[in-house]
Order: structure tokens, then sequence, then C-alpha cells
């Protein structure tokens, strides 16, 4: 998508311009509907719109329900008292590139946010961290992953 790169190109310059003083991170909604456009291409999921609070969208060729999660400081959510179809968290490069940080059923999740007692924002997300979301992605079973695309296609990944 030539327009997310020159967005991120424009951020870099504009943090650039400032010698690094100035972050000019593009954290919040931005980010996430980046993360979005860019996982539901490399994904094969067709996103629902902003109606839906639980699900960004659905993988088309299984009818899995995703929710999907970005960020370019490696900061991850996880909704409150839910037990996720599917979870795929990225982290989004200064270059547009993703790095896949999980990508599997929520249970996993969900089971490990429980057993170790998080506790919870105002009820609403619990904070998981990078490298305990990777940790739990080594157990995910190829069979419960959804295909990544550009890997299927033989283009380089990171």
């Amino acid at each position: 998508m030539k327009e997310i790169k020159q967005l991120l190109e424009i951020t870099k310059s504009l943090k650039d311009q400032y010698n690094g003083k100035l972050d000019f991170s593009l954290d919040g909604r931005l980010v996430g509907d980046i993360g979005e456009a860019l996982v539901s291409e490399r994904f094969g999921i067709e996103l629902h719109g902003k109606n839906n609070h639980t699900y960004d969208g659905v993988h088309v060729s299984s009818g899995r329900k995703v929710q999907i999660k970005a960020s370019m400081k490696y900061n991850f959510s996880y909704p409150f008292g839910k037990d996720l179809e599917h979870y795929i968290a990225v982290h989004i490069e200064s270059d547009g590139e993703l790095e896949i940080i999980y990508n599997g059923p929520g249970t996993l999740i969900h089971d490990f946010l429980k057993s170790k007692n998080r506790k919870p924002y105002k009820k609403i997300w619990y904070t998981i961290s990078k490298n305990q979301l990777i940790e739990l992605d080594e157990k995910v079973k190829h069979s419960d992953r959804i295909p990544d695309l550009k890997l299927l296609t033989g283009k380089n990944s990171k």
C-alpha cells in the first residue's frame, strides 16, 4: 500500500528534522488501522469495520473470527473476559514491514493471563508483553495458524 509507506516516510522525515528529540510516533488508532489494513491483505482477512468491538474481521478461507493488534512500540493488549477465536499481534517496522509476534487461538493467551492472575485495566483489557506473546506463539500448532500469504507466495518476510 503506497499511501502507508508514504505516511511512514513522512513521520521519519519529521523525526529526522528534530534530530530525534521528538518521536512523531503514530501509536494510537492510526497505528491500529494501519495494522489491520496490512494484516488483512497479508492473511486474507475480510475486515468488519468499526461496528464490531470484539473482532476486526474474518479469515476468508477458514471463517475464523480474528482480532488484530498492531503496534510500533511493542505495546499489546488483550480484551478482558474474552476467549478469542483467533488473535494476530504484529509490530509495524519503520519501513512498513510486519514482524508477526503472535498468530493463533486466543485461548492460549486467555489461559495464560488467567493463570498469572493478571489485573486488567478497568475490566476492559490486559496488557501483554512482546516476549510473552512470542513464548505463547511458539506453542501454537501449525494447523491453528492462519497462513501467511506472503510466505505462501515466496516473497521475503521477516
